[in-house]
């Protein structure tokens, strides 16, 4: 082999090396990519238990003994990174079958209230009287319409969308850029339905990444939101 071609087939080794360090050096520069799918089963609990504080779940049954916990059954809180573009998505299981249960309960429980209030039961009541009273109650087909446009009314003010054959609705909070040099999320948009006065477009937030877990920073160590890999 000639000193040139042996010469070459050094250099070309070498640019080959210095190329492969140099990626590596900025990769390392850069912070390790989090791009994948996330979930926060604690924050989506924190924010499960809010939701029912702020829907005042103690006073939405007055006559029955249903709860909302029966209705909204379960929260998540999941973050999607890709390519350094991340979307965080809350979702809301609704049990429309059990909001359905006890919209009908509520309501005869209701009718009863107020017939003991004035000393009757429904079964003492002559035929005409029954009948008005049954006439005044919504049919389960309006009952049933009532939880379709309660669910589509709360998926419509979150900005979010309904998912019927699964009971979710399901909204974005906010679309952030991944800058790993800094470890923070800039924030681009934030859903003002869901995130109006608690996070703000132009924003940065830091984030921790280690061990397989990714910790969205808050100003105390309590206001951390932990991700795992989904």
């Amino acid at each position: 082999m000639k000193k040139n071609t042996l010469f070459r087939l050094v250099l070309a080794s070498l640019s080959t090396l210095v190329l492969a360090i140099g990626l590596s050096a900025c990769s390392l520069f850069q912070g390790e990519s989090i791009d994948g799918s996330w979930t926060s089963p604690t924050g989506a609990e924190a924010m499960y238990q809010e939701a029912l504080v702020a829907a005042g779940s103690e006073d939405v049954f007055t006559y029955s003994d249903h709860t909302l916990e029966e209705i909204l059954t379960k929260a998540e809180l999941d973050l999607v990174v890709k390519e350094d573009k991340a979307t965080l998505t809350m979702s809301m299981h609704i049990d429309s079958d059990a909001f359905l249960t006890a919209l009908k309960d509520e309501q005869q429980a209701a009718v009863t209230s107020e017939l003991e209030k004035l000393g009757y039961t429904y079964e003492e009541l002559d035929a005409a009287t029954k009948a008005q009273v049954d006439a005044s109650m919504l049919s389960d087909a309006d009952l049933q319409q009532l939880v379709d446009d309660s669910i589509a009314q709360m998926a419509t003010a979150l900005n979010g969308t309904y998912d019927a054959e699964t009971g979710i609705v399901t909204a974005d909070v906010f679309e952030a850029d991944v800058n790993r040099s800094n470890k923070t999320f800039e924030i681009t948009s934030v859903n003002s339905a869901v995130g109006e006065g608690l996070i703000t477009t132009g924003e940065s937030y830091q984030y921790s990444y280690k061990d397989s877990v990714l910790t969205l920073e808050g100003e105390t160590d309590a206001d951390d939101v932990v991700y795992k890999k989904e």
